[in-house]
């Protein structure tokens, strides 16, 4: 009896692996191949000088580690990533919570008013990027076109051309084009919190602000956790919208970290030491996320 038990037992575990072989098996062939292998291809070609041209890859050990060590154009790609991703994370984390609080309010026109706040995230960044890039035109863009209307020449600017003002041109590109996808999370959030909450803070006389420090805010924690993690990504990776307006420009000031990986590896065939760049970046991405989850979740516990 013990026998037979023991091998139905066995046969079910074989079923189940199979099945799950079966249902799981194409998605981690496809992962491992276009996830795993490249990343571990990545870093063996950090190793090397290889142009992205020649069949045999030289094999130069860490030089291209030390050198990363010492590029300065390097570290002010760094700089300007690091500026916009705080300016996205504060951006996509607290500005989109508090739309998202507004917009729950809504009682007229609901849907179509959070349906224009989605929208700009439904465009490929190709059609946002040349819609910015076309109102930051200094001739003929739609900027200083309204502010000639209004008497306001003084007032026009290359957007994209002054060193001081593009940073901030590139910011609202890429807020406007994502606001609609972080605002959705915390809407999503806002309908789990039960009703009779709300009726007991209204019970006890309690204001709009009250009602979202107490009550709102600890229960939007989770989704606040996942927008911050998103945006820090967004920010770190932030690559085609540079393409698309400034190529890096004015001279070197818009450089991302993304930017200048495909600057080294494309534009220069310098693909060894671009794959370096790449694999220190990522591992930088990982401890910055590390870390940010731990301190976001010992808040989210101490609430």
């Amino acid at each position: 009896m013990a026998r037979g038990t023991t091998r139905a037992a066995r046969q079910k575990r074989l079923r189940n692996a199979r099945a799950s072989l079966i249902l799981c098996g194409p998605a981690v062939v496809l992962y491992g191949g276009f996830i795993v292998l490249p990343a571990i291809l990545g870093f063996a070609y950090s190793l090397t000088d290889w142009t992205g041209w020649t069949r045999t890859p030289h094999f130069i050990g860490l030089d291209n580690f030390r050198e990363l060590v010492r590029d300065t154009r390097l570290f002010d790609a760094v700089r300007f990533t690091l500026f916009e991703t705080v300016l996205i994370v504060l951006f996509f984390t607290f500005a989109s919570m508090l739309l998202a609080v507004v917009l729950d309010k809504l009682r007229v026109m609901k849907g179509l008013i959070r349906g224009l706040f989605f929208y700009p995230y439904v465009l490929s960044i190709l059609v946002s990027a040349l819609l910015f890039q076309y109102m930051a035109n200094y001739r003929e863009g739609a900027i200083n076109t309204l502010l000639r209307a209004v008497g306001l020449d003084a007032w026009t600017q290359d957007w994209m051309g002054d060193p001081r003002l593009v940073p901030y041109f590139i910011f609202a590109l890429v807020a406007w084009s994502g606001v609609g996808f972080f605002t959705t999370l915390y809407l999503a959030n806002l309908q789990t919190i039960p009703v009779n909450l709300y009726e007991a803070a209204r019970i006890d006389g309690a204001g709009p602000f009250s009602v979202f420090t107490r009550i709102q805010f600890p229960m939007l924690l989770p989704t606040l956790t996942t927008n911050s993690v998103l945006a820090l990504i967004t920010g770190i990776n932030l690559f085609p919208q540079i393409v698309v307006t400034t190529q890096g420009g004015p001279g070197y000031r818009t450089f991302t970290v993304g930017y200048y990986i495909y600057h080294l590896g494309v534009l220069n065939n310098r693909q060894g030491y671009a794959a370096a760049v790449s694999f220190a970046t990522f591992v930088a991405l990982v401890f910055i996320a590390a870390i940010q989850v731990a301190l976001l979740r010992r808040r989210q516990v101490s609430l």
